[in-house]
C-alpha cells in the first residue's frame, strides 16, 4: 500500500490540521516524562526497605514493688471424694 496524499476537494477545513502540531500535548508528556524521570531518580537514592520478620517479644518483668508480700501458702490437706452409690441412677 502507498501512502496516501490527503487532498481537499471543497472549501471545507480539515478539524485537525496537521501544519499545526499539538503543542499543548507535547508539553504534558515532556513534563510526564520528567516527573517519571524524577520519580525513577528519588527511588533509585531511597535505601530499599526492610522485609517484613516478626516482632521480638519480650516477657514484661514484673514489678515486685508493687506486690504486697503475703503469707506462704501452705499445702491444703488431702479431702477424700465420695466414691459414687452402686445404684444404677445419677443423683
Amino acid at each position: 500500500m502507498g501512502v496516501t496524499e490527503t487532498t481537499l476537494r471543497s472549501k471545507e477545513q480539515p478539524m485537525f490540521p496537521t501544519a499545526h502540531p499539538d503543542v499543548m500535548g507535547q508539553l504534558a508528556n515532556e513534563r510526564a516524562a520528567g516527573l517519571r524521570a524524577a520519580a525513577a531518580r528519588f527511588r533509585g537514592s531511597r535505601p530499599v526497605p526492610a522485609g517484613w520478620r516478626p516482632a521480638r517479644f519480650v516477657e514484661p518483668a514484673g514489678d515486685l514493688s508493687r506486690v504486697v508480700p503475703g503469707p506462704v501458702p501452705t499445702e491444703a490437706p488431702h479431702v477424700p471424694v465420695p466414691a459414687p452409690s452402686k445404684s444404677g441412677r445419677a443423683a
